[in-house]
């Protein structure tokens, strides 16, 4: 066999495992550095009722891509960050969506009669 039908071969050979699909991972996480506290603002953009929670400054800790939002005193709305970065959270009759990204988390938590938007940024630890 002459070199070139050799190496015209081997390259054949190799062709299939080239073509073949990447065998599936663990896809990154976005938002590896999410853990520590996290500090911002809440501003109101429904009120429908008297008990609506005041906006303020809000803070939260965020460990293994989840938190709580206090709603009120006795409420605190549960929430996750995912891989790409969108929030999703709830209680009872609340639901909490959001977005990590650039270093900041924007979000809302409503009930229907009550909504706050919230803009945190990460604290140096």
């Amino acid at each position: 066999m002459t070199a070139v039908r050799l190496t015209l071969l081997v390259a054949l050979s190799l062709l299939p495992a080239a073509c073949a699909a990447p065998s599936p991972s663990t896809p990154p996480k976005a938002v590896a550095d999410a853990s520590g506290t996290w500090r911002g603002t809440a501003t109101r953009f429904q009120a429908l009722s008297r008990s609506c929670p005041h906006p303020g400054l809000v803070s939260l800790l965020i460990w293994d891509d989840k938190f709580q939002y206090r709603w009120n005193a006795n409420i605190s709305v549960d929430a996750t960050i995912g891989a790409d970065g969108t929030i999703a959270g709830q209680a009872p009759g609340i639901t909490l969506v959001g977005k990590l990204a650039d270093g900041r988390i924007e979000g809302d938590v409503t009930n229907g009669d009550c909504g706050l938007h919230f803009t945190l940024v990460k604290k140096d630890n």
